[in-house]
C-alpha cells in the first residue's frame, strides 16, 4: 500500500478531533470588501439553491439543508474555515476514556425565538427525537448514539454503542447537530416555520425558491454578537448561473456561487464593483458515480476504460479552473491521499478501447441515460464527458436533473450513471468513507466484502494519525483499482459578490464547499 502523502499535521488533542485532516477553503478574496460602515439596515440577498423543506428531518444530506437554514438554525458544534472543530452551542467536549461517552458542555444564556431556554434537556429532546425519526438521514447520522443522559442544566453525556470520531461529525452536522426549539419538534409545520436559537426568525418561505429571514428583536436574542448583522436575509435559487451571474452584477443579488474563471468579470473586480471569494482548497469533488447494478458498469474493465476515456485535464481548465483535476475517489486533506494515484488513470483512448475490447466491446456499446446535476458547470462538464467517451464508443444520453432532487432520484433509478458531487460537509474521514463506498444512497449496488473489511474500524478514537491514513488509504487504493468512480475536479471555485459585503474573507464555516455567512455583512 502506499504512504499517506497528503497529510502530514501533528497528533491533537481529541477535542479537535482530526482537525487538520482537513485543507478547508482558505482561498482570497479579491476585489473590495466593503470597508464602509455596517449597515444595520441593510438586506443581504443571496443566490443559491433552496431546499424543498426546512425540516432536518426531511433533508435529503446536509449542504442542501445548510443553504437555507444557517439563519435559524445553530449546531452544537461548529466547523470552522481552517477545518477545526469549533465551540457553538456546545462550548467543550471531550470522549471518556475507551472512547465510549461523548460528555458536551452546554453555553449558558442561550433561548429559542420562541422564548424556550437553551439547556440540556432541550438537546436530549433534538437528539432522541433525531434518532427516532426512522428512515431518515438524520436517524442514519446519529447511528452510533445509544441514548442521551443529561447531567445538570448544562451538561449531556452521549453513550456511545461503540467508539467512534463520527458522533463529532454529526454533532456539527444540519443533520444531527441542528438545535430546534423543543416546542417546535412535534410541530405540523416545522418543514416551513423553523425555530432555532439564531439570529433570525423566519419570514416567509417557497420551498425550492426563496427563503427570506428577518433579525430577531426579542432581548438577548442574539447570543452571538458576530452574527445579525443584515436586518433580512433573503436566499433565492436561480434558474441558471448566467442568471445568478445577472442578478449580481445588476445589483439584484448580493451573493452568487461562482466557477472561479475571472476572465469574464476580470473588469468588474478591477473597478472593485465586485469581489470574488476563491474556495480553491475545499474538499468538495464532482465526478462520475457508475452503477454496478446496470450491466456492462459491472465489469471492472468498463469501468476502467470510462477512467482513461476522460481528459480530465481539459475538462477542468475549460469550465473550472480554479479547480484540480482528481482521479482517485479521495480529496487532498483527508488522511490517505496519496499524490501518486493521481498517475493511475492519465488519458489514454487507445487504451480505454483495449479494455473495452477485452470487455467484449471492441465496437463499444450503448451506454444509456446519464443522470446530470443542474449545479455549477456540472452540466457543461458533462456534455465534455459525453463527447469523450464517445471517441472510445460509449454512446451515453445525458439528462440534467435539478440538484436537489438528485439525491434521492438517484438512489430510486436504474440509471447507470450520475454526474455529480462526491462530497459530504464533513471532516470526518470515516463518514467521508461510507458516503462514497457504502450508503445505498450513493451506491446502489451496495459495498462489496472487501471494501466493508477495509473500512471498519477506522473511525476508532484510539487509532494514531498514522494507522488511520494507512487503513483509510488501503480502501482508497482498492476503491481506485476498481473504479468505482470515475473522478473529474476537487474544488467549488467560490463566491462572487457586491463590494459592499463586508466578511467574505473570513467566513465562519466552508465545510463541504457551503458557506455559513453567519458572520457576513453589508457597508452603507
Amino acid at each position: 500500500m502506499r504512504p499517506d502523502t497528503g497529510w502530514t499535521g501533528a497528533a491533537r488533542p481529541l477535542c479537535a478531533v482530526l482537525a487538520g485532516l482537513v485543507l478547508a477553503g482558505c482561498g482570497g478574496a479579491t476585489g473590495g470588501t466593503g470597508n464602509g460602515a455596517v449597515d444595520r439596515n441593510a438586506d443581504l440577498r443571496i443566490g443559491m439553491p433552496v431546499p424543498q423543506s426546512l425540516d432536518p428531518r426531511q433533508a435529503p444530506e446536509p449542504s442542501q439543508l445548510l443553504i437555507g437554514t444557517w439563519p435559524v438554525y445553530d449546531r452544537l458544534i461548529q466547523v470552522g474555515p481552517q477545518a477545526r472543530y469549533e465551540p457553538m452551542l456546545a462550548t467543550k467536549w471531550a470522549f471518556s476514556a475507551g472512547g465510549r461517552t461523548l460528555t458536551l458542555t452546554l453555553r449558558h444564556g442561550v433561548t429559542f425565538s420562541d422564548g424556550t431556554r437553551f439547556d440540556a434537556a432541550a438537546v436530549k429532546a433534538n437528539l432522541d427525537a433525531s434518532m427516532a425519526a426512522a428512515k431518515t438521514v438524520v436517524q442514519q447520522n446519529l447511528a452510533d448514539v445509544a441514548r442521551v443522559d443529561v447531567s445538570g442544566n448544562d451538561v449531556v453525556n452521549l453513550r456511545l454503542k461503540a467508539p467512534s470520531t463520527t458522533v463529532l461529525s454529526a454533532l456539527s452536522s444540519t443533520l444531527g447537530g441542528v438545535m430546534i426549539s423543543p416546542k417546535a419538534l412535534t410541530a405540523k409545520d416545522l418543514a416551513t416555520h423553523p425555530v432555532g436559537t439564531g439570529a433570525y426568525v423566519i419570514d416567509s418561505f417557497r420551498p425550492g425558491q426563496r427563503v427570506v429571514y428577518e433579525r430577531r428583536t426579542d432581548k438577548g436574542g442574539i447570543w452571538d454578537t458576530r452574527t445579525g448583522g443584515p436586518a433580512t436575509i433573503e436566499i433565492t435559487t436561480y434558474p441558471s448561473r448566467d442568471a445568478a451571474n445577472n442578478a449580481v452584477k445588476s445589483g439584484q443579488a448580493d451573493i452568487v456561487t461562482w466557477p472561479g474563471d475571472k476572465k469574464p468579470i476580470q473588469s468588474l473586480l478591477d473597478s472593485g464593483r465586485l469581489q470574488a471569494r476563491a474556495l480553491d482548497t475545499a474538499l468538495n469533488m464532482v465526478g462520475l458515480n457508475l452503477n454496478r447494478t446496470v450491466k456492462p458498469y459491472d465489469d471492472i474493465k468498463v469501468r476502467q476504460a470510462i477512467n482513461y476515456a476522460i481528459d480530465r485535464n481539459a475538462i477542468v481548465k475549460a469550465f473550472m479552473p480554479s479547480s484540480a483535476p482528481r482521479v482517485q475517489p479521495w480529496p487532498v486533506g483527508l488522511p490517505g491521499f496519496d499524490r501518486a494515484r493521481e498517475a493511475d488513470y492519465p488519458y489514454d483512448p487507445a487504451k480505454a478501447k483495449t479494455l473495452l475490447a477485452e470487455a467484449g466491446f471492441p465496437n463499444g456499446f450503448d451506454g444509456g441515460e446519464f443522470l446530470v446535476a443542474q449545479a455549477e458547470a456540472i452540466p457543461q462538464a458533462a456534455e465534455a464527458v459525453q463527447a469523450d467517451l464517445a471517441r472510445v464508443g460509449i454512446r451515453i444520453k445525458l439528462r440534467t436533473v435539478d440538484v436537489l432532487s438528485l439525491v434521492t432520484q438517484w438512489a430510486r433509478s436504474k440509471d447507470p450513471g450520475e454526474l455529480m458531487y462526491m462530497s459530504m460537509p464533513s471532516i470526518d474521514a470515516y463518514s467521508w468513507l461510507r458516503r462514497l463506498f457504502v450508503n445505498p444512497t450513493w451506491v446502489p449496488a451496495g459495498p462489496d466484502p472487501q471494501m466493508a473489511r477495509l473500512i471498519r474500524g477506522t473511525d476508532d478514537p484510539g487509532l494514531t494519525d498514522a494507522q488511520r491514513s494507512a487503513r483509510i488509504g488501503a480502501a482508497v487504493d482498492h476503491a481506485t483499482a476498481d473504479a468505482l468512480y470515475a473522478p473529474l475536479w476537487q474544488g467549488v471555485g467560490g463566491y462572487l459578490a457586491d463590494a459592499k459585503v463586508k466578511g467574505l474573507d473570513a467566513l465562519a464555516s466552508v465545510n463541504g464547499g457551503i458557506a455559513d455567512f453567519r458572520n457576513v455583512g453589508m457597508t452603507r
